[in-house]
């Protein structure tokens, strides 16, 4: 079904009337037709634009003839007079977002034998993101091709073809800029006779950012992110001059797609080492800065996705994703002064001191009952099971009976439990405990004594300037009040060597990154120097960054896919690491042979002290209740 939409964007008042040439759509209907029927993608749709000059009969002969049943539309858009940029605004423009949403793509013909007004439209499309790909964009005219070099860079970098009427009106040729090199190169042609004759190895709208025809030579842009991206500066033999050099999977990645797409690279730091941070009066500051100044083609990164960079930028497919850890410094190695408690597992103590009471109000129930019978029943004090317990001198009459099996019972039980508990604490006392105390963020936000060190301009530093609830808004409070300390990413290693390394601060960052810092290089004395916490938080997934409707973004994609999903970023992300596994779960305890002091064993000596303590006011409250006993009976009397 055929859909004629008529509109008019009428920029100003002043008309275009028909030059005394013929007119160049109809001279050229065939050939315009072929290409749109060679190219032409179901459920497609067309969008005409003209300067006024076209007339309506050549509109509608296109319409009824092209062949192909889709939507169009037609809309006339006049030269302005004056100053051209003053227009040169996204609602001039906004039909074409308007008409692709109608339909699953498009192409649009414009048709002009005015090279400014050619210029007005293409231009403008570009800077206000109308003309995308795979939007199509087909120029028909008459112009001289040498008329059209203002808008080579625009043509070469857009899904674009030309078709250019001869001054005869007998042929057309269909061209095709290519990118970066901007080489007019003719891709078909069309003659009366002959009809559209398309040459070999092209074809109608190619995919030319696939591979680019006569290559590239591209600035990329990437900063210090292990185990990403490494840049070590080195010092040339010959000419003592200082570089950079990069290394690390993106590299490799990046190898791969240059080979691909073919294009070769320089590669850059941003000056200000951040990767992108959005300030208040909406200005980029670092890699995504380079890429809104048009000043690289893309960016290694990989760049965490958020919401409010992709306003901005585009991102490729996903490399990987990694979740927020805690990287601190692992304590001394210690033993726990409540070491003594370990050798019995907490069911166990409940259980023997749960036997013991109920042994004890046994004992006392049947005591008292004693009182009321002329045969005593129990003939051991209730006290003689806590005197077994403490290991203490009992005394058991002979005549006891079913007193000496209850009492034996619970003797064989003692020596069993203590035999168990004087060998395990014996172990247990050359067992050194490794504190790792800070598994949580709220363990940080509960210890006023550490700090957190944050690498400034990332996706997390910008989560935390814009959250308003939940634990990281508490975070980002406590950073006002100095809690946090955010770091550079050029300084990335230093400072955790300086201040994570002291103990009073801890690292929040992606666990890839940190993972550099648990390898064999950061021991100390044959002892894994940090720990990453339990806890995970702030996931991101990363990928490369592009341009805002960037072309490249397709074949790019195309091998990223192709080695994610073979695994093989993951295997160089693994061999990225040297013996990274050695201090992934470090015990916390370990077993050394050195004398034991009083800081190893105060928790005995509380324990102690504390009965001693309980002992003394016991015996004080005993002596005092004997005197006011002594005393009342003294006045009864």
């Amino acid at each position: 079904m055929i859909v004629l939409l008529c509109s008019s964007y009428i920029i100003c008042s002043r008309q275009i009337g028909l030059s005394s040439k013929s007119d160049t759509l109809w001279e050229s209907r065939f050939a315009t037709a072929a290409v749109l029927q060679e190219s032409w993608i179901p459920g497609c749709s067309l969008a005409y634009v003209t300067d006024g000059a076209t007339p309506s009969e050549s509109l509608h002969w296109m319409i009824e003839n092209a062949g192909m049943e889709s939507s169009t539309s037609v809309f006339e858009m006049s030269l302005p007079a004056g100053d051209v940029t003053a227009f040169l605004s996204a609602d001039h423009f906004s039909f074409i977002d308007e008409v692709r949403r109608w339909s699953r793509c498009m192409t649009l013909i414009v048709v002009s034998d005015d090279a400014s007004h050619l210029e007005f439209i293409v231009e403008g499309a570009i800077d206000n993101n109308a003309l995308v790909w795979p939007t199509r964009l087909l120029v028909v005219t008459r112009v001289t091709l040498s008329d059209l070099q203002p808008l080579r860079k625009s043509l070469s970098n857009s899904n674009a073809m030309v078709v250019h009427l001869a001054k005869d009106s007998r042929r057309c040729g269909v061209y095709m800029y290519i990118p970066y090199s901007h080489r007019l190169i003719l891709s078909a042609s069309w003659t009366k006779t002959t009809d559209l004759t398309v040459f070999r190895d092209e074809q109608i709208f190619p995919d030319k950012f696939r591979r680019l025809r006569d290559g590239a030579k591209m600035t990329v842009a990437g900063n210090n992110l292990p185990p990403h991206v490494s840049i070590q500066e080195v010092t040339d033999e010959r000419s003592e001059e200082k570089k950079f050099v990069f290394s690390g999977p993106v590299l490799q990645l990046l190898g791969i797609l240059a080979t691909n797409i073919n294009f070769t690279y320089e590669l850059r730091q941003s000056p200000d080492g951040a990767w992108g941070f959005l300030f208040p009066n909406g200005t980029w500051n670092g890699i995504i800065g380079m890429v809104l100044r048009k000043d690289i083609d893309f960016t290694l990164g990989p760049f965490g996705i958020t919401y409010i960079r992709s306003k901005v930028i585009d991102y490729t497919n996903p490399l990987i994703v990694d979740y927020g850890q805690i990287l601190g410094r692992r304590g001394d190695t210690e033993v726990d002064p409540w070491g003594f408690l370990m050798p019995l597992t907490p069911m166990i103590w409940a259980a023997t001191f749960g036997t013991l009471f109920v042994i004890i109000v046994l004992s006392f129930i049947v005591t008292r009952v004693d009182q009321y019978v002329s045969a005593p029943l129990s003939k051991v004090p209730p006290y003689t099971y806590i005197r077994a317990f403490l290991q203490q001198n009992i005394v058991v009459p002979p005549d006891s009976g079913w007193e000496k099996v209850m009492l034996g019972s619970w003797l064989l039980c003692i020596l069993v439990l203590l035999e168990c508990y004087s060998t395990n604490l014996i172990t247990l006392l050359a067992v050194r405990h490794v504190e790792e105390p800070y598994q949580y963020v709220k363990d940080i936000m509960d210890d006023p004594r550490v700090k957190m060190l944050w690498v400034a301009n990332t996706a997390h530093a910008q989560y935390l300037a814009n959250v308003d609830s939940g634990i990281f808004y508490e975070v980002a409070q406590a950073g006002k009040r100095g809690k946090i300390k955010f770091i550079p990413s050029p300084e990335y290693d230093t400072s955790v060597d300086e201040f994570v390394s002291r103990g009073d601060y801890v690292l929040m960052n992606p666990y890839l990154m940190m993972k550099i810092f648990l390898t064999e290089d950061y021991m100390e004395k044959g002892r894994c120097k940090f720990y990453v916490s339990k806890e995970k938080f702030l996931p991101l997934t990363f990928a490369l960054i592009v341009p805002k409707n960037s072309p490249l973004r397709g074949p790019i994609n195309e091998g990223i896919r192709a080695a994610v999903e073979g695994g093989l970023y993951y295997y160089w992300l693994e061999n990225a690491f040297t013996n990274s596994k050695s201090c992934k779960n470090p015990p916390t305890k370990i077993t050394v042979m050195s004398p034991l002091s009083f800081t190893n064993l105060w928790g005995m000596f509380v324990l102690l002290v504390g009965g001693y303590i309980i002992s003394i006011v016991i015996l004080c409250l005993e002596i005092s209740s004997t005197k006011i006993r002594c005393l009342s009976k003294y006045y009864t009397y």
